[in-house]
């Protein structure tokens, strides 16, 4: 690196500044907590190299801290601080010399934002058919950079399960686990075990290596992800093995966060002085898909020791050929319901409302391969996570009727017709003795605001109710019964959601009843905090 340097600046004392090239600005930098990638977008002309240089202080080092050469696309500045802002200096050079400096500022954060160039990966390589109609991305992992984005990754695997087990207990809290062996190709991300790799098995009783990613920390208690409010994750995957491993696993699933077992215990059990909040029948931890059948599972039946007992449910669809083949994995979570999909298709659906086994409160992603002696592997493309878009305060999906052909997720026997809404928008036909609802996640024990329009002489019944957990038991918050007009006019309705745990979401149930006798146009509901 030095002789490159003194080449440059012989040259430069020769008076051959003629032909030096043109500033380089035209670069990009994308910065998470532990890397800065720095995007070269190489112009027309004789440019020999790059060099980068970078600092924390806003003093440009003497030397460069990188020389790059022509053709290379990305560089990552590594070992970065978090919260941090960094300053980027790029120039080009030539036989004939360096240009001027371009300089860009960023500052290193511990948030993942959606990148438009990630962005882009849906139309070149989209989801399956499954998403929900009117569904955005709020997450993604497209695994096209060279290294983890720890903005939405830790690799400290810890679960509900490990927390009984003392010894993997001691090593999370001291930060000690073991770590996963992955590879990333720019394209894809590879987690997997072999003899080598990771190191020793998780623990010293068990058969397993694990090799995971995922969304929550357990010592620090950070999550990643805040996906309190469901929708649909999907994640496309080809896994393998070879010999015969121990404890074979591979598996994308959702487990209850930490800091403790409060979430895995259940309501009236008490362990080690945590105390549990879930009720029976509510889940813990979902598997979209475990082992090489690719078996979905809804754990949930713990007794009050704190044992687990049994799954509440569980499938394997048929039909399908894991090994060795790319295959798109789903789920739609609601606050009614969970829903399999593979491949697009829709398995099995979970949406009996007297039995509501979904989770109200953020649930941990993880991806992972497991075993020892042999190897496994599972190489994943993409994982996303979609949902109906929430704006401008509003908690209400799909408040307009705008976002789709159909209903979702409202339920009902309303009717959608173009051009009769306000503003000729969708409006939302609503004829004598139908019904419209949807359950929705709100703040709990918070005060909001419900308003809507409607349109037409007869009497529309606005009901808002509390839900209660796993049994779907009802308990009316507040009722408001209107009388429209031959014009759009606006209805209010204030009211306050029930208790819930903390942070965890309350589901409450809004239902719109057209109880006169002639036809009703409903359009623009909202539901705001006070």
């Amino acid at each position: 690196m030095k002789y490159v340097f003194v080449f440059v600046v012989f040259i430069l004392s020769s008076g051959a500044w003629s032909q030096t090239p043109v500033s380089s600005d035209n670069f990009s930098i994308y910065a998470t907590r532990s890397w800065i990638r720095v995007d070269l977008k190489n112009k027309e002309g004789k440019i020999a190299g790059y060099n980068l240089y970078w600092s924390n202080n806003n003093q440009k080092p003497p030397m460069p801290n990188a020389l790059l050469n022509k053709g290379r696309k990305h560089f990552y500045i590594k070992d970065v601080l978090p919260e941090t802002h960094y300053h980027i200096w790029i120039e080009t050079f030539n036989e004939t010399g360096v240009s001027k400096s371009t300089h860009q500022e960023i500052v290193t954060t511990r948030q993942w934002y959606l990148q438009p160039a990630e962005l882009t990966e849906l139309q070149l390589n989209p989801s399956s058919a499954a998403v929900p109609s009117g569904m955005q991305l709020f997450w993604q992992d497209e695994f096209n950079d060279s290294l983890l984005d720890r903005n939405k990754w830790t690799t400290n695997y810890f679960s509900s399960f490990n927390y009984l087990d003392k010894t993997s207990k001691a090593e999370m809290l001291s930060d000690q686990l073991p770590q996963p062996a992955y590879r990333l190709n720019g394209r894809t991300i590879e987690l997997y075990v072999n003899d080598t790799l990771p190191t020793r098995l998780f623990t010293p009783k068990g058969n397993q290596k694990i090799s995971s990613i995922q969304t929550y920390d357990w010592r620090t208690n950070e999550q990643l992800l805040d996906n309190s409010r469901g929708g649909y994750f999907e994640a496309r995957v080809k896994r393998s093995s070879t010999g015969n491993p121990k404890g074979l696993n591979t598996a994308f699933w959702f487990d209850s966060p930490g800091p403790d077992l409060k979430y895995y215990l259940e309501q009236g059990t008490e362990l080690d002085g945590v105390k549990g909040i879930r009720p029976k029948g509510q889940v813990f931890e979902i598997d979209i898909f475990e082992y090489l059948t690719a078996q979905f599972v809804l754990h949930g039946h713990v007794d009050k020791n704190g044992r687990f007992e049994h799954n509440i449910d569980t499938h394997i669809a048929t039909g399908y050929e894991h090994r060795d083949q790319w295959v798109t994995h789903g789920i739609l979570w609601t606050p009614t319901s969970i829903q399999h999909y593979i491949n697009g298709n829709l398995i099995k659906a979970y949406t009996d409302k007297r039995k509501i086994m979904s989770p109200n409160h953020l649930m941990s992603v993880f991806l992972g391969s497991y075993g020892s002696d042999g190897t496994v592997s599972m190489e994943v493309d993409y994982i996303r996570a979609y949902n109906w878009p929430l704006q401008d305060g509003n908690e209400l999906p799909n408040p307009g009727f705008e976002y789709s052909s159909g209903l979702q997720p409202w339920e009902g026997g309303a009717g959608l017709k173009p051009g009769t809404g306000r503003n000729h928008s969708t409006g939302l036909i609503l004829n004598a003795g139908e019904k419209l609802e949807q359950y929705i996640y709100l703040d709990n024990s918070t005060a909001y605001t419900l308003e809507y329009w409607s349109k037409g002489k007869s009497t529309v019944k606005a009901r808002i109710d509390n839900v209660t957990m796993v049994n779907g038991e009802l308990s009316e918050i507040i009722t408001q019964q209107s009388s429209g007009k031959d014009q759009f006019t606006q209805n209010t309705l204030r009211f306050t959601t029930g208790p819930e745990y903390v942070n965890n979401k309350k589901t409450v149930r809004l239902v719109f009843e057209n109880t006169g006798k002639t036809q009703v146009v409903l359009d623009d509901v909202t539901i705001k905090k006070k």
